[in-house]
């Protein structure tokens, strides 16, 4: 089973392919990564549909979120460093996506997919 969300649920299909296992984490308002044990992350789903990680929560409206961008501006790329992960090079999945995870954990929440 693979998860395209490292903290998350694996996905419900399997459309996943190894290359976009682990390759999003969700990161709080310091940049370090929630738990994958937090209430809120257990009640979450994954799919992937038509090329969309499809995630979907209790009480939300599904959020997706377009797989294969090319991630080609430098600017947009934050180093992250993280006791678990290490140091990774990131793109935040936008303020849509930040938006919608912030409220749904009450807190700042940030989608970040991981540059390999």
């Amino acid at each position: 089973m693979y998860t395209p969300i490292m903290q998350c649920p694996a996905v419900q299909n399997k459309e996943v392919v190894e290359d976009y296992q682990n390759r999003w984490v969700l990161l709080d308002e310091d940049n370090k990564l929630l738990s994958k044990d937090h209430p809120k992350i257990v009640d979450m789903t994954l799919d992937i549909k038509f090329g969309y990680l499809v995630i979907r929560a209790p009480g939300m409206l599904r959020l997706d979120i377009p797989m294969d961008v090319l991630e080609d501006d430098e600017s947009a790329i934050e180093t992250i460093a993280d006791e678990r992960l290490g140091s990774k090079r990131m793109v935040s999945e936008g303020d849509l996506a930040a938006q919608w995870l912030s409220v749904y954990f009450g807190r700042p929440v940030r989608l970040m997919k991981i540059i390999v």
